[in-house]
C-alpha cells in the first residue's frame, strides 16, 4: 500500500529571508543612501511627477502617440531620420571634424577680409581640393535631381 509523503510548508523566501532583510540596511547603507539621493533629485527636477503623469495617462497617451505617428508625414520623417543617421554614421569623424574646422576658420577669415574677386575665386577653383569638393557637390545635385 502507498505510504503518505510528509508535507511541510516552506518559508516564503527561504529560511534566512527575515535575517537577510534585517541585515540588508547595514550591508548596503551606501547604496541605499545613494538611491535616496537620486530619488530626491528626480523629485526636485519634476521627473517623478512626469513619470506619474505618464503612467496615469496610460491608454490615452498610447492612443495619442499612435494617432500622431500613423500619418504619412510622420512615417516619412522617421524613415528620413534613420537614413540621415546612417549617412552621418558612415562619415569618418576626422573628415567631419576637418569640415567643421574649415568652415569655422573660413567664416572667421571672411569676416576680417573683403569679399574675394571673381579672378581670385577662379584661381581657387583650379586647386585639386576644390575640384574634388565641386565633384561631390555635383554628385549630390544630380542625385537630388533624380529624386525630384
Amino acid at each position: 500500500m502507498a505510504q503518505p509523503i510528509p508535507f511541510q510548508v516552506a518559508p516564503p523566501n527561504g529560511a534566512g529571508a527575515d535575517r537577510h532583510l534585517r541585515d540588508a540596511p547595514h550591508q548596503h547603507a551606501a547604496a541605499i543612501l545613494s538611491a535616496l539621493e537620486l530619488l530626491q533629485l528626480l523629485h526636485d527636477r519634476g521627473v517623478l511627477d512626469l513619470l506619474r503623469g505618464l503612467v496615469d495617462a496610460g491608454d490615452q497617451l498610447v492612443g495619442t502617440l499612435t494617432a500622431a505617428v500613423d500619418t504619412p508625414e510622420s512615417l516619412r520623417a522617421i524613415r528620413n531620420f534613420i537614413l540621415l543617421t546612417k549617412f552621418f554614421g558612415s562619415i569618418p569623424p576626422d573628415v567631419l571634424d576637418s569640415l567643421v574646422q574649415t568652415v569655422t576658420e573660413g567664416a572667421q577669415r571672411e569676416k576680417t577680409h573683403r569679399a574675394p574677386g571673381i579672378f581670385e575665386l577662379l584661381r581657387r577653383l583650379r586647386s585639386e581640393n576644390s575640384r574634388h569638393a565641386i565633384a561631390v557637390t555635383l554628385d549630390l545635385l544630380e542625385s537630388v535631381g533624380k529624386g525630384i
